[in-house]
Protein backbone atom coordinates (compact mmCIF):
# COMPACT_ATOMS: atom_id res chain seq x y z
CA UNK A 1 0.00 0.00 0.00
CA UNK A 2 1.43 3.29 -0.90
CA UNK A 3 2.96 5.83 1.88
CA UNK A 4 -0.13 8.04 0.76
CA UNK A 5 -2.64 5.66 1.94
CA UNK A 6 -0.92 4.97 4.75
CA UNK A 7 -0.83 7.87 6.26
CA UNK A 8 -4.01 9.05 7.40
CA UNK A 9 -3.21 12.46 9.05
CA UNK A 10 -3.65 15.40 6.13
CA UNK A 11 -0.33 18.06 5.85
CA UNK A 12 -0.96 21.46 5.01
CA UNK A 13 1.81 23.81 3.59
CA UNK A 14 1.81 27.57 3.24
CA UNK A 15 3.46 28.22 0.25
CA UNK A 16 6.09 31.06 -0.17
CA UNK A 17 9.39 33.17 -1.69
CA UNK A 18 10.79 29.60 0.21
CA UNK A 19 8.68 27.21 -2.32
CA UNK A 20 8.67 29.47 -5.32
CA UNK A 21 12.17 28.30 -7.10
CA UNK A 22 11.29 25.52 -10.23
CA UNK A 23 11.18 22.04 -8.78
CA UNK A 24 9.92 22.79 -4.95
CA UNK A 25 6.66 22.69 -5.26
CA UNK A 26 6.98 19.12 -7.55
CA UNK A 27 9.12 18.04 -4.38
CA UNK A 28 6.87 19.04 -1.59
CA UNK A 29 4.27 17.40 -3.65
CA UNK A 30 6.13 14.35 -3.42
CA UNK A 31 7.00 14.47 0.32
CA UNK A 32 3.28 14.33 1.02
CA UNK A 33 1.97 17.83 0.74
CA UNK A 34 -2.10 17.19 0.65
CA UNK A 35 -2.98 21.00 0.67
CA UNK A 36 -1.86 24.67 -0.35
CA UNK A 37 -1.96 27.58 1.93
CA UNK A 38 -1.82 30.87 0.78
CA UNK A 39 -1.93 33.39 2.79
CA UNK A 40 -3.59 36.55 1.97
CA UNK A 41 -1.31 38.61 4.57
CA UNK A 42 1.41 38.43 2.01
CA UNK A 43 2.12 39.31 -1.22
CA UNK A 44 -0.40 40.64 -4.03
CA UNK A 45 -3.31 39.28 -6.03
CA UNK A 46 -1.28 38.37 -9.04
CA UNK A 47 1.91 36.31 -6.07
CA UNK A 48 -1.93 35.16 -5.49
CA UNK A 49 -2.98 33.50 -8.85
CA UNK A 50 0.31 32.35 -10.29
CA UNK A 51 1.08 30.17 -6.83
CA UNK A 52 -2.65 28.81 -7.39
CA UNK A 53 -1.89 28.23 -10.91
CA UNK A 54 1.18 26.38 -9.83
CA UNK A 55 -0.68 23.84 -7.25
CA UNK A 56 -3.27 23.11 -9.81
CA UNK A 57 -0.18 22.31 -12.03
CA UNK A 58 1.93 20.55 -9.97
CA UNK A 59 -1.32 18.39 -9.17
CA UNK A 60 -1.75 17.47 -12.50
CA UNK A 61 2.19 16.09 -12.71
CA UNK A 62 1.75 14.17 -9.92
CA UNK A 63 -1.65 12.79 -10.96
CA UNK A 64 -3.35 13.45 -7.60
CA UNK A 65 -5.90 16.27 -6.38
CA UNK A 66 -3.89 18.92 -4.06
CA UNK A 67 -6.40 21.30 -2.42
CA UNK A 68 -5.92 25.28 -2.28
CA UNK A 69 -6.86 27.16 0.65
CA UNK A 70 -6.87 31.08 0.98
CA UNK A 71 -6.20 32.32 4.27
CA UNK A 72 -7.85 36.05 4.46
CA UNK A 73 -5.87 38.24 7.06
CA UNK A 74 -8.86 39.68 8.76
CA UNK A 75 -8.88 43.21 10.67
CA UNK A 76 -5.75 43.56 12.04
CA UNK A 77 -5.55 46.67 14.08
CA UNK A 78 -1.71 47.79 14.50
CA UNK A 79 -0.18 50.98 16.43
CA UNK A 80 0.47 53.81 14.31
CA UNK A 81 3.82 54.80 12.66
CA UNK A 82 3.97 58.23 14.46
CA UNK A 83 3.42 56.41 18.21
CA UNK A 84 6.43 56.42 19.91
CA UNK A 85 8.35 53.66 20.99
CA UNK A 86 8.58 53.12 25.09
CA UNK A 87 8.69 50.44 27.48
CA UNK A 88 5.44 50.18 30.06
CA UNK A 89 5.91 48.68 33.62
CA UNK A 90 2.96 47.01 35.37
CA UNK A 91 0.21 48.93 36.89
CA UNK A 92 1.19 51.53 34.03
CA UNK A 93 -1.91 53.53 31.96
CA UNK A 94 -1.56 53.95 28.88
CA UNK A 95 -4.57 56.14 26.71
CA UNK A 96 -5.03 54.55 23.14
CA UNK A 97 -6.85 56.77 20.59
CA UNK A 98 -7.21 56.58 17.05
CA UNK A 99 -6.43 60.89 16.78
CA UNK A 100 -3.29 61.52 15.37
CA UNK A 101 -2.39 64.93 17.48
CA UNK A 102 -2.04 62.35 20.70
CA UNK A 103 0.67 59.50 18.97
CA UNK A 104 3.83 61.91 20.73
CA UNK A 105 2.22 63.18 24.09
CA UNK A 106 3.58 60.85 27.17
CA UNK A 107 1.26 58.05 28.40
CA UNK A 108 -0.56 58.03 24.69
CA UNK A 109 -0.38 55.66 21.89
CA UNK A 110 -2.49 56.01 18.64
CA UNK A 111 -4.33 53.03 16.54
CA UNK A 112 -4.54 53.30 12.66
CA UNK A 113 -8.38 52.26 13.21
CA UNK A 114 -10.86 55.00 13.05
CA UNK A 115 -13.31 54.39 15.96
CA UNK A 116 -10.98 52.56 17.93
CA UNK A 117 -12.59 53.45 21.56
CA UNK A 118 -16.22 52.49 20.05
CA UNK A 119 -14.38 48.84 19.78
CA UNK A 120 -13.63 47.74 23.49
CA UNK A 121 -15.53 48.26 27.17
CA UNK A 122 -14.80 48.02 30.31
CA UNK A 123 -14.67 44.51 30.71
CA UNK A 124 -11.71 44.22 27.22
CA UNK A 125 -8.57 43.82 27.12
CA UNK A 126 -6.15 45.05 24.80
CA UNK A 127 -3.26 42.83 23.86
CA UNK A 128 -0.20 43.96 22.40
CA UNK A 129 2.10 42.18 19.74
CA UNK A 130 2.86 38.83 20.87
CA UNK A 131 1.32 39.04 23.73
CA UNK A 132 3.48 41.75 26.27
CA UNK A 133 2.37 44.32 27.48
CA UNK A 134 -1.00 43.49 28.32
CA UNK A 135 -3.56 46.06 29.21
CA UNK A 136 -7.04 45.77 31.18
CA UNK A 137 -9.39 48.59 29.96
CA UNK A 138 -10.41 50.68 33.15
CA UNK A 139 -12.62 53.34 31.00
CA UNK A 140 -13.75 53.60 26.99
CA UNK A 141 -15.29 56.80 25.82
CA UNK A 142 -16.02 58.72 22.68
CA UNK A 143 -12.71 59.13 21.52
CA UNK A 144 -10.05 57.73 23.78
CA UNK A 145 -9.61 54.37 25.63
CA UNK A 146 -7.57 54.21 29.38
CA UNK A 147 -5.93 50.91 30.02
CA UNK A 148 -3.53 49.62 32.96
CA UNK A 149 -0.66 47.43 32.15
CA UNK A 150 -1.08 44.16 34.02
CA UNK A 151 2.16 43.20 32.08
CA UNK A 152 5.47 44.75 31.24
CA UNK A 153 6.66 45.51 28.01
CA UNK A 154 7.52 47.53 25.12
CA UNK A 155 4.86 49.96 22.73
CA UNK A 156 6.67 50.68 19.30
CA UNK A 157 5.52 52.08 15.70
CA UNK A 158 3.39 49.06 13.55
CA UNK A 159 3.06 46.70 16.70
CA UNK A 160 -0.11 44.31 16.16
CA UNK A 161 -3.01 44.74 18.44
CA UNK A 162 -5.62 42.54 19.68
CA UNK A 163 -8.97 43.43 21.65
CA UNK A 164 -10.12 40.60 23.55
CA UNK A 165 -13.99 40.80 23.95
CA UNK A 166 -14.47 43.03 21.42
CA UNK A 167 -17.83 45.08 20.47
CA UNK A 168 -19.35 43.40 17.43
CA UNK A 169 -18.27 46.38 15.66
CA UNK A 170 -15.02 45.27 14.39
CA UNK A 171 -15.91 44.11 11.16
CA UNK A 172 -15.58 40.77 10.22
CA UNK A 173 -14.41 40.66 6.60
CA UNK A 174 -12.25 43.99 5.81
CA UNK A 175 -12.22 45.56 2.22
CA UNK A 176 -8.87 44.02 2.00
CA UNK A 177 -10.01 41.01 2.61
CA UNK A 178 -13.19 41.58 0.12
CA UNK A 179 -10.46 41.95 -2.88
CA UNK A 180 -8.51 38.91 -2.09
CA UNK A 181 -12.05 36.90 -1.64
CA UNK A 182 -12.46 38.09 -5.56
CA UNK A 183 -9.21 37.13 -6.09
CA UNK A 184 -10.04 33.31 -4.21
CA UNK A 185 -12.93 32.75 -6.55
CA UNK A 186 -10.83 33.89 -9.46
CA UNK A 187 -8.49 31.37 -8.71
CA UNK A 188 -11.65 28.27 -8.18
CA UNK A 189 -10.54 27.81 -4.21
CA UNK A 190 -10.95 25.04 -2.48
CA UNK A 191 -11.07 26.43 0.65
CA UNK A 192 -11.06 29.99 1.88
CA UNK A 193 -10.20 30.51 5.93
CA UNK A 194 -11.94 33.55 8.18
CA UNK A 195 -9.64 35.05 10.19
CA UNK A 196 -10.41 36.42 13.85
CA UNK A 197 -14.12 34.54 14.10
CA UNK A 198 -16.12 35.66 16.83
CA UNK A 199 -19.53 33.76 15.59
CA UNK A 200 -21.26 32.26 13.55
CA UNK A 201 -22.88 35.35 11.56
CA UNK A 202 -19.57 36.11 10.22
CA UNK A 203 -19.26 32.60 8.99
CA UNK A 204 -22.89 33.19 7.21
CA UNK A 205 -21.47 36.75 5.89
CA UNK A 206 -18.62 35.18 4.10
CA UNK A 207 -20.73 32.30 2.55
CA UNK A 208 -22.89 34.62 1.42
CA UNK A 209 -19.94 36.41 -0.62
CA UNK A 210 -19.05 32.94 -1.65
CA UNK A 211 -22.80 31.95 -3.00
CA UNK A 212 -22.97 35.29 -4.85
CA UNK A 213 -19.83 34.79 -6.45
CA UNK A 214 -20.34 31.08 -7.44
CA UNK A 215 -17.61 30.02 -5.56
CA UNK A 216 -17.94 26.68 -4.09
CA UNK A 217 -15.28 26.80 -1.46
CA UNK A 218 -15.72 25.19 1.50
CA UNK A 219 -15.50 27.73 5.41
CA UNK A 220 -12.54 27.08 7.41
CA UNK A 221 -13.59 28.84 10.93
CA UNK A 222 -9.80 29.84 12.44
CA UNK A 223 -10.23 29.71 16.70
CA UNK A 224 -8.00 31.99 17.83
CA UNK A 225 -10.04 34.75 19.95
CA UNK A 226 -11.73 34.41 23.19
CA UNK A 227 -15.03 35.02 21.59
CA UNK A 228 -14.52 31.89 18.81
CA UNK A 229 -14.13 29.67 21.86
CA UNK A 230 -16.90 30.50 23.94
CA UNK A 231 -18.91 30.16 20.45
CA UNK A 232 -17.37 27.30 19.45
CA UNK A 233 -20.40 24.68 18.59
CA UNK A 234 -22.23 27.32 16.76
CA UNK A 235 -19.01 28.13 15.12
CA UNK A 236 -18.55 24.35 13.56
CA UNK A 237 -21.98 24.18 12.73
CA UNK A 238 -21.70 27.45 10.66
CA UNK A 239 -18.41 26.43 9.17
CA UNK A 240 -17.08 23.04 6.88
CA UNK A 241 -14.20 23.12 9.03
CA UNK A 242 -12.31 24.92 12.06
CA UNK A 243 -8.39 25.28 12.29
CA UNK A 244 -7.20 25.67 15.30
CA UNK A 245 -5.07 29.02 15.03
CA UNK A 246 -2.79 28.96 18.37
CA UNK A 247 -0.40 32.11 17.25
CA UNK A 248 -3.25 34.48 18.07
CA UNK A 249 -5.45 32.28 20.48
CA UNK A 250 -2.33 32.37 22.88
CA UNK A 251 -1.96 36.06 22.87
CA UNK A 252 -5.77 36.78 23.29
CA UNK A 253 -6.40 33.94 26.05
CA UNK A 254 -2.76 33.38 27.16
CA UNK A 255 -0.54 30.41 26.15
CA UNK A 256 -1.79 28.54 29.41
CA UNK A 257 -5.02 28.26 28.01
CA UNK A 258 -3.71 26.69 24.58
CA UNK A 259 -3.48 23.11 24.78
CA UNK A 260 -6.54 22.45 26.53
CA UNK A 261 -8.48 24.64 24.15
CA UNK A 262 -6.99 22.43 20.94
CA UNK A 263 -7.41 19.23 22.52
CA UNK A 264 -11.58 20.88 23.07
CA UNK A 265 -11.48 21.78 19.94
CA UNK A 266 -10.60 18.85 17.97
CA UNK A 267 -12.92 16.69 19.92
CA UNK A 268 -15.97 19.08 19.63
CA UNK A 269 -15.25 18.77 15.84
CA UNK A 270 -14.48 15.23 15.07
CA UNK A 271 -17.98 14.68 16.53
CA UNK A 272 -19.54 16.82 14.74
CA UNK A 273 -17.98 15.28 11.65
CA UNK A 274 -16.12 18.28 10.42
CA UNK A 275 -12.59 18.44 9.58
CA UNK A 276 -9.85 20.43 11.52
CA UNK A 277 -6.07 21.34 10.97
CA UNK A 278 -4.31 22.02 14.06
CA UNK A 279 -1.55 25.07 12.89
CA UNK A 280 0.85 27.50 14.28
CA UNK A 281 4.81 27.11 15.64
CA UNK A 282 4.78 23.06 14.93
CA UNK A 283 7.97 22.46 13.57
CA UNK A 284 9.04 26.20 14.29
CA UNK A 285 12.50 25.30 14.75
CA UNK A 286 12.88 24.22 11.24
CA UNK A 287 12.75 27.46 9.66
CA UNK A 288 16.70 27.62 10.30
CA UNK A 289 17.16 23.96 11.60
CA UNK A 290 17.36 20.54 9.17
CA UNK A 291 15.68 18.94 12.04
CA UNK A 292 13.01 20.48 14.85
CA UNK A 293 12.68 19.74 17.82
CA UNK A 294 12.18 16.45 20.23
CA UNK A 295 9.03 18.84 21.70
CA UNK A 296 8.07 19.88 17.83
CA UNK A 297 7.71 16.35 17.36
CA UNK A 298 6.01 15.50 20.51
CA UNK A 299 3.46 18.43 19.57
CA UNK A 300 3.05 16.58 15.75
CA UNK A 301 2.48 13.44 17.46
CA UNK A 302 -0.10 14.69 20.14
CA UNK A 303 -2.17 16.42 17.59
CA UNK A 304 -2.42 13.70 15.91
CA UNK A 305 -3.54 11.61 18.53
CA UNK A 306 -5.74 14.05 19.68
CA UNK A 307 -7.25 13.17 16.21
CA UNK A 308 -6.80 16.26 14.30
CA UNK A 309 -7.81 15.87 10.66
CA UNK A 310 -4.65 17.62 9.74
CA UNK A 311 -1.56 19.36 10.29
CA UNK A 312 -0.37 22.45 8.90
CA UNK A 313 2.98 24.09 8.37
CA UNK A 314 3.35 28.09 8.44
CA UNK A 315 6.65 30.21 7.43
CA UNK A 316 8.72 26.73 8.04
CA UNK A 317 7.61 25.92 4.31
CA UNK A 318 6.65 29.92 3.44
CA UNK A 319 10.09 31.24 4.17
CA UNK A 320 12.01 28.50 5.99
CA UNK A 321 15.24 27.01 4.97
CA UNK A 322 14.21 23.42 4.63
CA UNK A 323 10.72 23.48 3.56
CA UNK A 324 10.25 20.00 1.60
CA UNK A 325 12.58 18.03 5.09
CA UNK A 326 9.59 20.20 6.70
CA UNK A 327 6.41 18.11 5.36
CA UNK A 328 8.80 15.01 5.08
CA UNK A 329 9.72 14.98 8.96
CA UNK A 330 5.73 15.95 9.59
CA UNK A 331 4.60 13.52 7.34
CA UNK A 332 7.08 10.44 8.82
CA UNK A 333 5.68 11.87 12.43
CA UNK A 334 1.76 11.93 11.75
CA UNK A 335 2.36 8.39 10.40
CA UNK A 336 4.19 7.35 13.18
CA UNK A 337 1.54 8.67 15.83
CA UNK A 338 -1.10 7.40 13.68
CA UNK A 339 -0.19 3.52 15.12
CA UNK A 340 -1.65 4.46 18.89
CA UNK A 341 -4.84 2.72 18.60
CA UNK A 342 -6.40 5.49 20.58
CA UNK A 343 -6.23 7.43 17.33
CA UNK A 344 -9.04 5.07 15.53
CA UNK A 345 -12.25 5.02 16.80
CA UNK A 346 -12.66 8.26 18.28
CA UNK A 347 -16.56 8.51 16.96
CA UNK A 348 -17.69 5.43 18.89
CA UNK A 349 -18.84 4.35 15.57
CA UNK A 350 -21.23 2.05 17.41
CA UNK A 351 -22.97 4.37 19.15
CA UNK A 352 -23.68 6.69 16.20
CA UNK A 353 -27.35 6.74 14.83
CA UNK A 354 -27.15 8.08 11.04
CA UNK A 355 -30.12 11.09 10.47
CA UNK A 356 -30.28 9.78 6.69
CA UNK A 357 -30.56 6.11 5.26
CA UNK A 358 -26.76 7.40 3.03
CA UNK A 359 -25.31 8.32 6.77
CA UNK A 360 -26.21 5.26 8.33
CA UNK A 361 -25.22 2.94 5.29
CA UNK A 362 -21.61 4.71 5.21
CA UNK A 363 -21.61 3.64 9.20
CA UNK A 364 -22.51 0.06 8.44
CA UNK A 365 -19.44 -0.11 5.67
CA UNK A 366 -17.33 1.15 8.07
CA UNK A 367 -18.20 -1.65 10.64
CA UNK A 368 -17.78 -3.83 8.49
CA UNK A 369 -14.66 -2.92 6.80
CA UNK A 370 -13.22 -2.98 10.07
CA UNK A 371 -14.81 -6.47 11.30
CA UNK A 372 -13.79 -8.09 8.18
CA UNK A 373 -9.67 -6.76 8.24
CA UNK A 374 -10.69 -4.93 4.61
CA UNK A 375 -7.39 -3.56 2.78
CA UNK A 376 -9.48 -1.01 1.61
CA UNK A 377 -12.82 1.04 1.89
CA UNK A 378 -13.89 2.62 -1.74
CA UNK A 379 -16.55 5.55 -1.65
CA UNK A 380 -17.91 6.85 -4.84
CA UNK A 381 -19.24 9.87 -4.17
CA UNK A 382 -20.46 12.88 -5.85
CA UNK A 383 -20.45 15.70 -3.51
CA UNK A 384 -17.99 14.33 -0.98
CA UNK A 385 -20.64 13.59 1.78
CA UNK A 386 -20.59 9.55 1.78
CA UNK A 387 -16.65 10.37 2.33
CA UNK A 388 -16.98 12.30 4.86
CA UNK A 389 -19.62 10.31 6.54
CA UNK A 390 -17.22 7.66 6.66
CA UNK A 391 -14.07 9.54 7.61
CA UNK A 392 -15.32 11.26 11.20
CA UNK A 393 -15.14 7.70 12.73
CA UNK A 394 -11.49 7.62 12.19
CA UNK A 395 -11.39 3.70 10.83
CA UNK A 396 -8.47 1.57 10.39
CA UNK A 397 -9.34 1.09 6.84
CA UNK A 398 -8.46 3.36 4.14
CA UNK A 399 -10.47 5.20 2.47
CA UNK A 400 -10.24 5.80 -1.25
CA UNK A 401 -12.88 8.50 -2.58
CA UNK A 402 -14.07 7.95 -6.20
CA UNK A 403 -15.43 11.68 -7.37
CA UNK A 404 -16.22 12.69 -10.66
CA UNK A 405 -15.68 15.86 -10.12
CA UNK A 406 -11.94 17.56 -9.54
CA UNK A 407 -13.55 20.39 -7.71
CA UNK A 408 -15.25 17.42 -5.00
CA UNK A 409 -11.71 15.60 -4.84
CA UNK A 410 -9.48 18.51 -4.38
CA UNK A 411 -11.97 19.60 -0.87
CA UNK A 412 -11.55 16.21 0.31
CA UNK A 413 -8.04 16.76 0.40
CA UNK A 414 -8.30 17.88 3.77
CA UNK A 415 -10.95 14.78 5.61
CA UNK A 416 -8.37 12.23 7.90
CA UNK A 417 -7.79 8.95 5.87
CA UNK A 418 -9.59 9.79 2.19
CA UNK A 419 -7.64 9.50 -0.34
CA UNK A 420 -9.35 11.43 -3.23
CA UNK A 421 -9.22 10.57 -6.71
CA UNK A 422 -10.81 11.92 -9.96
CA UNK A 423 -12.54 8.95 -11.52
CA UNK A 424 -16.07 8.76 -13.26
CA UNK A 425 -17.80 5.63 -12.18
CA UNK A 426 -20.98 4.73 -12.94
CA UNK A 427 -23.35 2.64 -14.88
CA UNK A 428 -25.72 -0.68 -13.04
CA UNK A 429 -24.07 -1.91 -10.06
CA UNK A 430 -22.04 -4.36 -11.36
CA UNK A 431 -20.06 -1.86 -13.41
CA UNK A 432 -19.63 0.74 -10.43
CA UNK A 433 -17.99 -2.11 -8.67
CA UNK A 434 -15.92 -3.25 -11.27
CA UNK A 435 -14.92 0.24 -12.28
CA UNK A 436 -14.17 1.06 -8.27
CA UNK A 437 -12.03 -2.04 -8.13
CA UNK A 438 -10.00 -1.25 -11.22
CA UNK A 439 -9.08 2.00 -10.10
CA UNK A 440 -8.69 0.91 -6.14
CA UNK A 441 -6.11 -1.47 -8.25
CA UNK A 442 -4.27 1.23 -9.82
CA UNK A 443 -4.15 3.82 -7.07
CA UNK A 444 -3.20 1.51 -3.75
CA UNK A 445 -1.53 -1.73 -5.72
CA UNK A 446 -3.62 -4.14 -4.08
CA UNK A 447 -2.98 -7.76 -4.18
CA UNK A 448 -4.63 -11.04 -4.64
CA UNK A 449 -6.75 -11.80 -1.50
CA UNK A 450 -6.95 -8.46 -0.83
CA UNK A 451 -10.45 -7.74 0.50
CA UNK A 452 -12.47 -4.60 -0.46
CA UNK A 453 -15.92 -3.04 0.54
CA UNK A 454 -17.22 -0.80 -2.01
CA UNK A 455 -20.04 1.38 -1.26
CA UNK A 456 -23.22 2.11 -4.25
CA UNK A 457 -25.23 4.69 -5.28
CA UNK A 458 -25.51 4.39 -8.78
CA UNK A 459 -27.16 7.58 -10.02
CA UNK A 460 -29.29 5.58 -12.73
CA UNK A 461 -30.62 3.28 -10.07
CA UNK A 462 -30.66 4.95 -6.42
CA UNK A 463 -30.60 9.12 -7.46
CA UNK A 464 -30.93 10.36 -3.98
CA UNK A 465 -28.53 8.41 -1.68
CA UNK A 466 -25.56 5.52 -0.83
CA UNK A 467 -27.18 2.25 -0.13
CA UNK A 468 -25.59 -0.28 -1.19
CA UNK A 469 -22.63 -2.09 0.05
CA UNK A 470 -20.47 -4.95 -1.88
CA UNK A 471 -17.71 -7.04 -0.52
CA UNK A 472 -14.81 -8.22 -3.07
CA UNK A 473 -11.59 -10.34 -2.26
CA UNK A 474 -9.52 -9.58 -5.16
CA UNK A 475 -8.73 -12.93 -7.59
Amino acid sequence: MTHAIRRKTKIVATLGPATDPPGVLDDLVAAGLDCARLNCSHGDSRDLLRRAREVRAAAARAGRPIGVLFDLQGPKLRLSASTAERPVLVGEEVTFSSDGPYAAAPGHATVDFAGFAHLVTSGSEIVIGDGVPRFAVQSAGDRHVVARAVSAGAIAPRKGINVVRARPELPAITDKDVADLDTAMLAGADFVALSFVRSAADIDELRERLRAGGSRASIVAKIETVEAYERLDEIIDASDGVMVARGDFGVTAGLARVPLMQKDTISRSTKAGKFVITATHMLESMIQAPEPTRAEVADVANAVIDGTSAVMLSAETGVGRHPVEAIRIMSAVAEAAEETPVVHGRAQVGEYQGDTPSATVMRASVVLAEQLAAQLLVVPTTTGGAARDCAKFRSRTPILALAHDPGVAAKLTTEWGVHPVVADVGGSPYELTETALDVARDEVGLASGDRVVVTAGPRAFFPDATNLIVVRELP
